[in-house]
């Protein structure tokens, strides 16, 4: 089981670091797409983006969430997680599972297309270490997306949510009482919202794209995150693709010239007609408001078509 050492944050609360956040069974360059967790299954998950997550199921009727794979969290017996009414991020339901009031709390966003669902789930902080990772899968036949005429490319858009490993607000940990104040207790996840689009080169099947307007909610309140751009991406012949991610160059908020990987993406297009991409990231050493911070990211986005009002899809139509 891997396990992420809780990041640091660059606050006066914080009296020392240590060496910060390592990933003791993945240590990875960075430098080229991840390895499947089933090289023999050209839809599975890579290593990096999974994580810890094994799998997670989500039933968009019902609402109701099971997650495996995560520290005890029941395996091999999934846990079903509890829906929060007020989801914490725009366009993904929100759900958090915790065993006991010493248990590992855990946070989960997911979302689901006809044909395409996706989900993160990131544990807070307690014993020094954080699990967590990205699950996303298809039902169905490849279908490649349709391009507007005269065109070969196609752009897919909304929104993003991630998991980081800090903590967070606390909105529903179950009660202790009676602690001696040094019991190591859990805490909640700190979390990441931002945008997104993806483009996709049908002709020489590349796949290319930014997240953008990041913001992280701590315990500490919210921090703006650079932006991020997805680059080196390609498709393949069953409709999936990686890449890697580097710090966006252009972001006026944090200009830098240090276009080095700093994680890797993944996913699917699905959909009877590839109207939805459904995939993941692992970003780490971003931002300098945090030290030695990982993030695990879904999203699930829509393709542009004819009649969008989105300025993504307004623009990505222009001929």
């Amino acid at each position: 089981m891997k396990r992420i050492v809780a990041v640091c944050a660059l606050t006066a609360l914080v009296a020392a670091c240590g060496n910060g956040p390592r990933d003791a069974e993945d240590e990875t360059d960075g430098g080229t797409p991840t390895t499947p967790t089933d090289p023999t299954d050209p839809l599975a998950v890579p290593e990096a983006i999974a994580g810890d997550l094994g799998a997670i199921s989500f039933n968009s009727t019902t609402n109701t969430l099971t997650v495996s794979g995560l520290s005890q969290d029941g395996v091999p017996i999934v846990n079903e997680y509890t829906r929060v009414p007020t989801s914490f991020v725009d366009g993904y339901e929100t759900f958090t599972g915790q065993n006991d009031p010493l248990g590992r709390h855990a946070t989960a966003f997911v979302a689901s297309r006809d044909g395409v669902q996706a989900g993160v789930v990131m544990t807070g902080p307690q014993f020094n270490t954080f699990f967590g990772g990205t699950f996303y899968e298809r039902t169905g036949t490849y279908a490649p997306p349709t391009a507007p005429e005269s065109r070969f490319d196609v752009t897919y858009y909304g929104n993003y949510a991630a998991g980081l490993n800090t903590a967070g607000p606390v909105t529903d940990l179950l009660p202790t009482t009676g602690l001696d104040p040094s019991v190591d207790t859990p805490s909640q996840t700190a979390y990441v919202r931002g945008l997104m689009f993806i483009n996709v080169d049908l002709n020489d099947l590349s796949v290319e794209g930014q997240i953008y307007d990041r913001l992280a909610t701590t315990a500490g309140g919210t921090t703006d995150l650079p932006n991020i751009v997805l680059v080196d991406g390609t498709l393949t012949g069953e409709g999936t693709f990686s890449g890697n991610l580097e710090q966006d160059e252009s972001d006026p908020d944090f200009p830098t010239s240090d276009a080095s990987d700093i994680g890797d993406f993944a996913g699917v297009i699905g959909g009877p007609s590839g109207e939805f991409v459904a995939g993941g990231t692992r970003i780490t050493d971003f931002t300098d408001s945090f030290e030695g911070e990982i993030e695990h990211g879904v999203f699930v986005l829509d393709l542009c078509v004819e009649g969008n009002t989105d300025p993504i899809c307004v623009n990505a139509l222009q001929p």
